[in-house]
């Protein structure tokens, strides 16, 4: 027993140790010199050269020399555009002396200066159309591109709040304003998209006439006024400069103070209102939302500040902020009246704090408060979200990300798809510059380090830098034998734990902003602030109202009846709900006077069963597209097609999002939101195997040795999960082959008939013939490490791209749905997707209000304020869909993607519901499981299938009264598809 606690003391000592080394270590700041300048830029160069890429901006500059200002252009020249080079100049609302230029447009400058040498430049520019989409242009200066920002140069929308009176909801929940667009002419100096630098753009232009051409790439109605090429301005001067030009000026003795939220206009709806529940940040209430601070997601996002400044004088100014950024610091920029007062302003950090409020008076190194001159008066503050401090760490990981993914290439151009262990090796007789290659990304890799360490809490010791300790690991260990780099591909892409993940990894936590803002102060330095912080005993009387509250709070509930109002029940999140229900309050019952009372879901699956029990609401939204059909097959829907003008509002619609929605001819749901499906591939990985995105499942079969030959793959979505298979999985081929699921009357499957088994056939040979990968844990991770660098896609894995993947900006894209080539020589693309819908129950009381409610909800002008409204309150993540087609027309999608979604919205298609559908579901799934795991033939498996198929449809049949016991039909009974849908629309279009 003894030695047993002696064992266990030492183990607990051991451990003790061990831990308090590691907090040590982890807590202790550490920092590495500068790596030769010398050996950084010949690995830049190296890498860079390999990969053929553009140069970036910072490799352009430096490129110049130490000193750019030494090649300044002179004064300042303006122009006018070209009216010719536009096509759309007629518009009529376009002001004069602008030219206005829809998507993929373009318009040319011509602009003559005297002096040879690089330029800024301000380019005057108003939204002429309805969009509410940001612009970008893209760039070229005597028909070239020197750098590759120019490709997408950011023209943002200004925006404000439709009402500072913050309105509450019925619940007394403060409500964040509509977003109002600023239609004003503007004039802006070039940034890039990614704001990579807190200065405007340089450019090089040539002494005399230089051709200036402007290429719209975002959305449509762009007006574009006078562009002024000017000198850039000489470096800023230093806070000692500047506050020696004011000694002796006086101390305030009032303290302005500003709440973030009551910003004048800002350049981004993704400046977020949030409602924090905390007693630090105000306004705060216990029991009811206030809004009360506004998160920044996005650098270059700008807030505009009023300061009413009753006494002349120098004022610190001081914020009330969050920066949730592990261990980093946030950037920040601070404009007085349109100008940053002194050098120290630019790019200031604001250090890192979690989650507790703080209090920062913008200071120097020491703590000594920055003192800003204001006269009395109004005054102008904005805050611009900057990323020139991690500018270079992030093109540098993304350098080493790009290179990585291209020498995997061309090892694999060796070694093939299959890697021998045991195989030995001599790689560098095949790639001598293998040694150089893994220096120069130590040596980056240490540059990167070095670049970071300032604003990180711990130096190299930080939480975002861990990847670069990850990185060097496996590097070192490849540079100890170069020529068995074949051996050690994962450690250089793998999946999983590996150079190209660490570098993916650090470039997309890089550029995380998550900076939120409560109050802004004005004062004397020595000004008394409010408490950066609730005090503990704050803090657990707050818990305690909170806990208290959440036994008696039933805002959203289904147990709260009201029965002269329309109830609705949402199966989507509370930020759904909440958002639907302040619509409805001021738009909806404001205007018709329809009470509506919304309410979260409780359980969707048991609708059925609440309709048994007569609790069902008037309304239910959110639904997936089975349960239309289930709820009506048992007489519990209204069926819609009774409304007059019901076909008419179906023409807002693609009629395939209706197919599910269809019994016996009654339509019994309207579509709210709709899924897509698309092609995605690398263009930096397609464009280094000279391969075009294929356009037909057989040219995707033609690319398949060429990918695999390098250890890569296309990916069907059928690999995505484990054992059962849905029918947007198996069913594409079916429809492409001209297949379908049941005969018309709808008694028995049709998927025995030649051309369903055809479909079923190719695609088990995708995996069979040409070995497609099987299972996929991770499309998303598998393309962003290169593995799997084309497959298909839909809305959910798009927005995680857009989103979550920044490292791959404009190094991919998106293409048409793979189609099938028909004998007249046409492709069909035909594709399954379902997305939600809304119902009205049949035993409602208030069916013609429910309607109008429907009829409103659906409405283009109420889509297109939903999402935008969602996206501003919530930010970009909260993607909404619409099924309205002229909405989705108006969507935040970039033009190019938008195009590829437009057209392929056309082929969705989803699949009828029928009696027994669960069963043909599944059996496909089995259909498709025997023939990957046993090498089974279509026919034969579909044919195992097809008997267990029309028996549970003639069952469920008799279950629900469509047929007696000897098989014969006591209601009619009959199956509509897309054909029959879009007659019907045509025919409400004629009338």
């Amino acid at each position: 027993m003894m030695k047993k606690r002696i064992i266990a003391a030492i183990i607990i000592c051991a451990l003790a140790i061990a831990g308090g080394v590691l907090l040590f270590t982890r807590n202790n700041a550490e920092y590495v010199e500068k790596p030769d300048e010398t050996k950084v830029a010949s690995a830049i160069a190296l890498l860079t050269n390999a990969l053929g890429e553009d140069a970036m901006y910072c490799d352009w500059i430096d490129g110049l020399g130490t000193d750019s200002s030494a090649h300044y252009g002179s004064g300042s020249v303006t122009a006018s555009p070209d009216k010719i080079a536009a096509a759309a100049e007629n518009v009529s609302d376009v002001p004069d002396g602008f030219v206005s230029i829809d998507y993929n447009e373009s318009v040319t400058y011509r602009v003559n200066v005297s002096q040879a040498g690089l330029y800024s430049m301000k380019l005057m520019y108003v939204p002429t159309g309805s969009t509410m989409s940001d612009f970008a242009v893209s760039m070229s200066v005597n028909g070239e591109v020197p750098y590759h920002e120019m490709k997408i140069i950011a023209l943002p929308q200004m925006w404000s709040d439709e009402t500072k009176e913050y309105l509450t909801d019925s619940y007394g929940d403060q409500m964040a304003p509509k977003q109002v667009r600023n239609d004003d002419i503007r004039e802006r100096y070039l940034y890039s998209s990614t704001y990579i630098s807190d200065e405007p753009l340089m450019f090089m232009l040539n002494a005399g006439e230089n051709e200036i051409t402007f290429t719209n790439i975002a959305a449509n109605g762009l007006g574009l006024g006078t562009l002024t090429a000017l000198r850039p301005a000489d470096e800023q001067i230093g806070y000692e400069a500047y506050i020696a030009g004011y000694a002796g000026k006086a101390r305030p003795q009032e303290l302005i103070t500003v709440n973030a939220i009551d910003y004048t206009k800002k350049n981004s709806t993704q400046a977020i209102y949030m409602t924090e529940a905390d007693p630090a940040a105000l306004p705060y209430d216990v029991h009811y939302k206030k809004l009360n601070t506004v998160k920044f997601t996005e650098a270059g996002t700008e807030l505009y500040y009023e300061l009413d400044v009753k006494e002349e004088g120098l004022y610190a100014l001081s914020f009330h902020y969050t920066n949730e950024k592990e261990e980093y610091d946030a950037f920040e920029s601070i404009y007085i009246d349109g100008e940053i007062p002194f050098a120290e302003l630019k790019s200031y950090a604001f250090a890192p704090t979690g989650t507790t409020w703080t209090n920062e008076t913008l200071s120097d190194k020491d703590g000594n408060p920055y003192l800003i001159y204001l006269t009395a008066g109004k005054h102008e503050l904005c805050l611009k979200e900057e990323q020139e401090n991690v500018y270079r760490a992030w093109r540098y990981a993304r350098l080493i990300s790009g290179h990585v993914a291209q020498f995997s290439l061309e090892i694999g151009r060796i070694i093939g798809a299959d890697k021998d262990k045991y195989r030995t090796w001599r790689m560098t007789k095949y790639i001598p510059e293998i040694p150089d290659y893994l220096d120069a990304y130590t040596t980056l890799i240490d540059y990167i380090r070095y670049l970071s360490q300032d604003n990180a809490t711990y130096g190299i010791n930080s939480a975002l830098l861990s990847d670069m300790d990850k990185a060097l690991i496996f590097i070192r260990q490849m540079r100890k034998y170069p020529d068995e780099i074949a051996l050690y591909t994962e450690k250089l892409t793998g999946r999983d734990n590996s150079v190209l993940v660490a570098m993916s990894n650090f470039t997309s936590e890089i550029l995380n902003c998550k900076f939120t803002l409560d109050m802004i102060y004005a004062g004397a330095e020595n000004a008394e602030l409010p408490k950066a912080s609730a005090g503990f005993a704050a803090k657990l009387g707050t818990g305690i109202k909170k806990l208290l509250l959440s036994f008696t709070d039933n805002k959203y509930s289904t147990d709260v009846n009201d029965d002269e109002a329309v109830t609705i029940w949402v199966n989507r999140a509370v930020t759904h709900v909440d958002l639907l229900q302040k619509m409805i309050d001021t738009d909806f019952t404001e205007n018709t006077g329809i009470k509506v009372k919304v309410s979260i879901m409780p359980d969707a699956n048991k609708l059925t069963l609440s309709s048994a029990a007569d609790e069902t609401p008037d309304i239910a939204l959110g639904l997936s597209s089975h349960m239309p059909f289930d709820l009506a097959c048992r007489d519990a829907l209204y069926d819609l097609t009774q409304f007059e003008d019901f076909w008419e509002v179906a023409d807002r619609f693609v009629p395939g999002a209706f197919v599910p929605y269809v019994f016996n001819e009654g339509v019994y749901a309207l579509p709210e939101t709709l899924n897509f499906y698309a092609l995605v591939y690398r263009t930096d990985i397609y464009k280094n195997l000279g391969l075009n995105p294929p356009d037909t499942w057989q040219e995707v079969v033609e690319q398949l040795p060429e990918l695999q030959r390098y250890g890569m793959n296309f990916y069907h979505n059928i690999s995505a999960g484990v054992g059962y298979k849905w029918f947007y999985q198996t069913v594409p081929l079916i429809y492409q082959n001209n297949g379908q699921l049941y005969t018309e009357d709808g008694l028995t499957t049709a998927i025995d008939k030649p051309e369903a088994v055809a479909g079923v056939q190719a695609l088990g040979n995708l995996f069979l013939a040409y070995s497609l990968d099987k299972q996929v844990n991770s499309f998303f991770n598998s393309f962003r490490y290169s593995i799997l660098p084309v497959g298909i896609i839909d809305s959910n894995e798009y927005i995680l791209l857009k989103n979550g993947a920044p490292e791959l900006e404009g190094q991919w894209a998106l293409a048409a749905y793979p189609g099938t080539e028909q004998e007249d020589g046409s492709i069909s693309r035909w594709y399954v997707a379902n997305g939600t819908g809304g119902i009205i129950f049949k035993d409602t009381k208030h069916a013609e209000e429910a309607w109008e409610f429907l009829k409103w909800w659906t409405r283009t002008d109420t889509q297109i304020n939903y999402t935008f409204t969602l996206r501003s309150t919530y930010g970009k993540e909260f993607f909404w869909l619409s099924s309205n087609v002229e909405a989705l027309r108006e969507a935040p999608i970039d033009q190019a993607d938008k195009d590829v979604i437009m057209d392929s919205i056309a082929w969705l298609r989803d699949v009828p519901r029928s009696m027994g559908q669960y069963l043909v579901e599944r059996s496909l799934s089995d259909i498709w499981n025997k023939m990957i795991s046993e090498g089974t033939s279509a026919q034969v498996a579909i044919d195992e299938q097809t008997i267990p198929i029309n028996r549970e449809i003639k069952k469920k049949m008799q279950e629900l009264g469509f047929m007696d016991e000897d098989g014969n039909l006591t209601k009619t009974y009959v199956i509509r598809d897309v054909d029959w849908i879009e007659e019907q629309i045509e025919n409400a279009r004629r009338q």
